[in-house]
């Protein structure tokens, strides 16, 4: 665990972690995150204007602010865009000219609908006073907590995008959040890909390294442009709550919530590795959002572009990540139907079904449309558009009940036990190393302001609903909650205000320099992964310590490697030559060419797959097998590689300098006759 005593030890030593940070800074350095930079910004701003036309379409920017406005346009514009780069995957148009094409369109567009409003009556959208629960002037006694304060999420934004921007190394993300749109760029397409099963569920995140990939013209620098547009998820979230708690409640509200968000280090970790969770988060945030004002709206004057808005932004969140459907379209989906039953109950019985179908029917509808080609791009390529979950109804290409059950058993709650629900609410409030020491405690004092306290029932009965989801119905990593973050860091924004006498001013700003510092030196000290911010991405790129000795080596002599084939190894993403591998959840494809056939056959298989080298990583087989883990194939023997190089049709090389954790062989060639 990372100790607490660390944050007095990085200050202590400050000029050792500005050395880190520094270290091998050149002219070199600077360009390339410039070019990262760059292409991100590129992809980025086509998004927003795609986004910015369609809110344009729907008249929705006509009483939004500018903040909101940017945002939303954002959102939408980011996931259209991701839809569209699936579209054109799965139909072999991956291609810098096509984007080019689609970006010209698109910004023309966008220029046609500004000269088009310049010489019409159209007012500017303008600032709204907030919806729900305080007047203007109840915020007053709290200007000192005014904008000014956001330069505290300043370093934060910093150190999250300068650590996106540098080569990956977390597992999930070398095994298939980069090497999926890997495949699907130098394949030209985006097809099944059936020995990785993580690669042929919904990527809309993914979407934006494949897109870098495109634009860059190179797999490794797009990969970087993706990890950064990843990142910027962030920040955003961070201006949504500032924006949601403006409109919802009370600007100051909104500044604590941005700031106490930036700050998480669970937030930074998932933005700096390329995991996708920050990107689910500012999609359901935006989805509770609307909906939120939507509820507000329809006790005066009922706004279905609102749900359309709601229903767009959840589907964004399913089309990252198939637990969405759970907690972010079920529960307001359900909340938008009790809601409009409470609001039709005074219409006939004949009619009222009629109104509260229709809203229900709208969200629907944009859940579809913001997430539904996944599900037939799924149903299309393997018969089950929830591949590979729910085998037992629609079976699925390549699963079987032996894969499927032990897909299942990894995946499924170790127990429900009270103690155990018990030690994860406490790791998911304070015990856990990289969740921030301000949010719970703040976040109670939500309920303490009597004008605040239904809003803040609502979010922690939200909150709540997901939570025991959870716990319920997935195999409980701490990172599938990370996503609800955003929910308590507003409600830690409201608990920041409950007072505005001096006493609680001091000791807000005390507890905010702790924290935040505190915050700071685990994000930017190391303990969340590299923190070498300006190195050069050359040489991390072939650093040893994130990459291991084996594939280093494969990569130096790949003259002479024709493809490896992987053998419990399943990160395949920093090689640069051929590679056949599987997950472990897929058919093992070494066991398939080798089970049951004679040497000379198994010589045979691999040359038919153009292998030359096998790469077996006996430490991820072990790991594999330790307790309580997913489980491996007992084929994978060393008895089965010994027998082959007896028989002449493999040759172990010798150890590499460095390598603990890989045995390297080399087919040979048939003696002939």
């Amino acid at each position: 665990m990372f100790g607490r005593w660390r944050l007095f030890n990085a200050l202590l030593l400050i000029d050792d972690l500005c050395r880190q940070w520094f270290a091998d800074l050149s002219w070199q350095a600077l360009a390339q995150r410039t070019t990262i930079l760059s292409l991100a910004a590129v992809i980025f701003g086509v998004a927003w204007t795609i986004g910015w036309i369609l809110l344009r379409a729907t008249k929705l920017d006509e009483r939004l602010t500018r903040l909101e406005t940017f945002l939303f346009a954002a959102a939408i514009g980011l996931n259209t865009t991701s839809l569209a780069t699936l579209a054109l995957g799965l139909g072999g148009s991956l291609q810098f000219g096509v984007f080019a094409t689609a970006a010209g369109a698109v910004l023309a567009t966008a220029l046609w609908l500004v000269w088009r409003t310049s010489t019409s009556n159209r007012e500017p959208s303008h600032e709204l006073a907030p919806l729900v629960f305080d007047e203007p002037s109840s915020d007053a006694p709290l200007l000192w907590l005014d904008g000014r304060w956001l330069w505290l999420a300043a370093p934060f934004v910093l150190a999250i995008m300068l650590g996106a921007m540098l080569p990956p190394a977390d597992f999930d993300v070398r095994e298939y959040h980069l090497q999926a749109p890997k495949e699907f760029y130098q394949a030209g397409r985006i097809a099944f890909l059936p020995h990785n099963i993580y690669a042929n569920m919904p990527l809309g995140a993914e979407m934006f390294s494949l897109l870098g990939m495109i634009v860059a013209g190179d797999w490794w620098t797009g990969a970087l442009v993706g990890k950064t547009l990843i990142a910027a998820f962030a920040p955003m979230t961070a201006f949504l709550l500032l924006a949601a708690a403006r409109r919802l409640a009370t600007q100051s509200a909104g500044v604590i919530a941005a700031i106490l968000y930036i700050s998480i280090p669970w937030i930074a970790v998932v933005s700096m590795q390329g995991l996708i969770e920050g990107v689910y988060a500012f999609y359901l945030l935006a989805a509770v959002y609307a909906t939120l004002v939507w509820q507000k709206k329809a006790q005066s004057k009922p706004s279905l572009a609102w749900l359309g808005l709601a229903g767009f932004l959840a589907g964004a969140a399913v089309s990252c990540k198939y637990p969405a459907l759970a907690f972010s379209v079920l529960p307001l989906a359900g909340w938008i139907a009790w809601q409009t039953l409470i609001a039709s109950g005074q219409q006939n019985t004949s009619t009222r079904w009629l109104v509260v179908a229709q809203p229900f029917l709208v969200f629907s509808i944009a859940v579809a449309l913001g997430c539904g080609l996944w599900f037939a791009k799924n149903a299309v390529l393997t018969g089950n558009p929830t591949y590979p979950l729910l085998y037992g109804v629609f079976d699925g290409r390549t699963r079987t009940a032996a894969l499927d059950q032990q897909w299942s058993a990894a995946h499924r709650p170790a127990n429900y036990q009270l103690a155990d629900l018990v030690s994860r609410l406490a790791d998911a409030a304070m015990r856990s190393d990289w969740q921030s020491p301000l949010l719970v405690p703040l976040a109670v004092l939500a309920f303490v302001k009597s004008r605040t306290r239904r809003f803040a029932v609502q979010l922690a009965a939200y909150w709540g609903f997901v939570f025991i989801a959870w716990w319920l119905f997935t195999h409980r990593l701490d990172r599938f909650w990370v996503p609800l973050l955003c929910i308590v860091s507003l409600l830690a924004g409201l608990g920041a205000v409950w007072s505005s006498h001096r006493w609680w001013r001091w000791t807000l700003a005390t507890l905010l320099t702790v924290g935040l510092v505190y915050n700071f030196c685990v994000i930017a000290g190391g303990a969340l992964g590299d923190n070498r911010y300006f190195a050069d991405l050359e040489q991390l790129r072939v650093d040893p310590e994130r990459v291991t000795p084996c594939h280093l080596f494969l990569n130096r002599h790949a003259a002479d490697v024709t493809a490896v084939l992987l053998v419990g190894d399943a990160q395949p993403f920093d090689l640069e030559v051929p590679v056949v591998y599987n997950t472990v959840f897929d058919d093992s494809i070494f066991e398939q060419l080798a089970r049951g056939r004679t040497p000379s056959q198994v010589r045979e298989a691999l040359a038919a797959r153009n292998i030359s080298h096998v790469l077996v990583d006996w430490s991820e087989i072990d790991r594999y097998r330790s307790p309580g883990n997913y489980g491996i194939s007992d084929f994978l023997e060393p008895k089965v590689f010994r027998e082959l190089v007896a028989a002449g049709v493999l040759e172990e090389l010798p150890k590499i300098n460095g390598s603990t954790r890989g045995q390297l062989f080399r087919l040979l060639p048939s003696p002939g006759p």
